[in-house]
């Protein structure tokens, strides 16, 4: 239980229901209710007040802390992470990647590194509304790499001829390196580091600037994470835990640690603590009650019958 106030939009982005910005824009819109009022991005919540999200109450998902879980997805060319609410209902777009992961209770999936549906590679999702916070405020200190297919001259293209800063919507582009990647004859791989986070069309721009054309750009680095190699398009994998505690280091957080209930101990653990007294008593009731009622007659023996009269017979 919490003995001090936090402020609400806090707290809900902190068990994944979204992220600050997403629930200041929900309290603004009056989909959140604190104590059944409308809350304000400034209010505070603590034990014992209500809240509810669109009409949901929320407040039993406050009080646990579950287990901080960060997921690598390899996202294919096309799929949204979001269901498109403005799609045709008869359209074949793809299924949005937030509808192929694990459910995780009492939270919602957050992706770190955001992506449009035209982007691929590795997307970072995580149930903590804090660390999606802090990452992607701080996308200008965490270093990323991209791979990117690109149609060159020449077989023997030296990438050394372009330059390591490109100008896209007017403001200069910085890359740290640009690397050979494979590929064959003139469709060549380039893999391009970042000292920061930049969206896929500036990479795209550091070529077509040159006059190159780009068929695909796909992000392959995040951090210290890398596209892992067996992860198949599609598909998705948990963090190992020392990988996710370096994510918080980086944003600056403290991990939090899962809340675990008190057991109480089972009665039969105290019903056994009584037995003894119990046994001791009923031990002596057998030897009580024949000091009480005497030898017991079955009716079995003869010589134990008194003749009829009350006199002995004889011969």
């Amino acid at each position: 239980m919490r003995n001090e106030s936090e402020r609400l939009h806090k707290l809900l982005a902190h068990h994944g229901l979204g992220s600050r910005r997403e629930v200041e824009k929900w309290m603004l819109a009056g989909r959140v209710l604190l104590n059944g009022r409308p809350a304000q991005p400034g209010d505070r919540y603590k034990d014992g007040d209500r809240v509810s999200v669109d009409g949901q109450d929320v407040t039993a998902r406050l009080k646990t802390s579950g287990k901080a879980a960060v997921l690598l997805y390899h996202k294919p060319q096309g799929q949204p992470v979001q269901a498109q609410t403005d799609a045709p209902a008869d359209s074949a777009a793809e299924e949005p990647v937030m509808e192929r992961l694990p459910v995780v209770r009492g939270s919602r999936w957050l992706a770190i590194n955001t992506m449009q549906p035209g982007d691929s590679g590795l997307l970072v999702l995580t149930s903590d509304g804090r660390l999606a916070d802090a990452l992607r405020r701080r996308s200008e200190q965490i270093p990323s790499a991209y791979v990117a297919r690109v149609l060159v001259p020449s077989p023997d293209f030296d990438p050394d001829t372009l330059p390591r800063i490109t100008q896209f919507n007017d403001q200069p582009v910085s890359f740290e390196s640009i690397e050979p990647a494979g590929g064959e004859g003139t469709n060549r791989w380039f893999r391009v580091e970042a000292a920061h986070s930049h969206r896929r069309a500036a990479v795209r721009a550091l070529f077509e600037t040159q006059g190159l054309k780009v068929s695909r750009v796909m992000q392959v680095k995040y951090a210290d994470l890398e596209m892992p190699r067996d992860l198949p398009r599609g598909k998705h994998q948990a963090l190992p835990e020392h990988l996710v505690d370096r994510l918080y280091e980086l944003a600056g957080l403290v991990k939090p640690v899962p809340e675990t209930r008190r057991v109480r101990a089972p009665r039969v653990a105290a019903d056994r603590q009584r037995k003894p007294a119990k046994r001791s008593v009923r031990a002596a009731e057998p030897r009580n009650s024949r000091e009480r009622k005497g030898p017991r007659d079955t009716g079995s023996s003869p010589s134990r019958r008194k003749p009829a009269g009350g006199r002995r017979s004889g011969r």
